[in-house]
């Protein structure tokens, strides 16, 4: 049986000044995500800024959230990093918890990785893990990635893939490949539809950490057979959040900066991330709701 079907999102990290997690506010963003349908959560992946943040930090989030999850959602620890000992350090965390499986991102520097050394880090991976481990296939692989795809296949315990990739033709042969083998997740939010289409079982991305519910919509009108409404909503969420140059050109802290918005206290975001002001978070707010925002969330 596939492991994760439906939307998760790659929850935000929230922190203060001090890289203390704001517990509060996770809480919070755990039940408005399960109350509006999502699944579950892709914890301290890149979203949740995982190459940025002290290790101590990310232990922190991934029990504040399997603590507020309470076992209603299933919950992915994502544990890659920059230095591969603290990516050890973060698989051994991971298995002491209750979680459901174990993800990484291809080791840092992935271009000067050959493909085989890529496979031999998930390898390792899948041996240190308790749980179910899933991979990223990405274009940052320094490889073809239907190949890539093949011999990660043949890993024990490898779960599944994260495709972020935008080529749907790739997507689709590696689906239908090692779809029956491998539980495939759609990465770019912004053609969650495409990846349906191609073989995806669900997806796991930042924009439903905001409209959640518009995310799940999109899903079950698949399911429902009602491509014309899954790609009605699809455009619908691009063209408010994903495209809106208000927000996605500036980054991790103006993606934040939207939950602000609706009233979550995100803390604060790392050097040397820019942060709104005051002035560009009031035109951001306008500018969001004018748009639509409110018939998303």
């Amino acid at each position: 049986m596939k492991l994760l079907k439906g939307v998760y999102s790659t929850i935000f990290s929230v922190y203060d000044e001090n890289l203390k997690v704001k517990k509060d506010t996770v809480r919070k963003l755990v039940d408005y995500q399960l109350q509006n349908g999502l699944k579950g959560f892709y914890v301290c992946g890149n979203t949740g800024e995982c190459t940025v943040l002290p290790v101590s930090t990310r232990k922190e989030m991934l029990e504040t959230v399997v603590e507020a999850n309470g076992g209603r959602g299933q919950i992915v620890a994502h544990i890659g990093a920059g230095v591969f000992a603290d990516s050890v350090e973060l698989a051994e965390h991971a298995n002491s918890l209750k979680i459901d499986a174990i993800a990484s991102l291809p080791p840092s520097l992935t271009s000067y990785y050959k493909a085989d050394e890529v496979v031999e880090y998930y390898k390792f991976l899948a041996k240190k893990s308790r749980y179910p481990v899933y991979a990223y296939v990405t274009p940052v692989l320094n490889c073809p990635l239907v190949e890539f795809a093949d011999k990660i296949s043949r890993i024990e315990n490898i779960a599944g893939l994260k495709l972020s990739v935008n080529d749907y033709y790739t997507f689709g042969r590696i689906t239908a490949r090692y779809g029956d083998r491998l539980n495939m997740l759609n990465g770019p939010d912004q053609t969650f539809v495409c990846g349906l289409i191609e073989g995806a079982d669900g997806a796991i991305g930042t924009t439903y950490n905001i409209c959640p519910k518009t995310a799940v919509k999109i899903y079950e009108s698949f399911l429902n057979k009602d491509l014309e409404a899954a790609k009605k909503l699809q455009d619908r969420m691009n063209a408010v959040i994903i495209d809106d140059a208000v927000v996605s050109p500036y980054g991790i802290a103006y993606w934040k900066a939207i939950m602000s918005i609706m009233g979550y206290d995100m803390g604060y975001t790392v050097f040397p991330a820019r942060m709104p002001d005051a002035e560009y978070m009031k035109n951001m707010e306008k500018k969001l709701y004018a748009a639509g925002l409110a018939d998303l969330i």
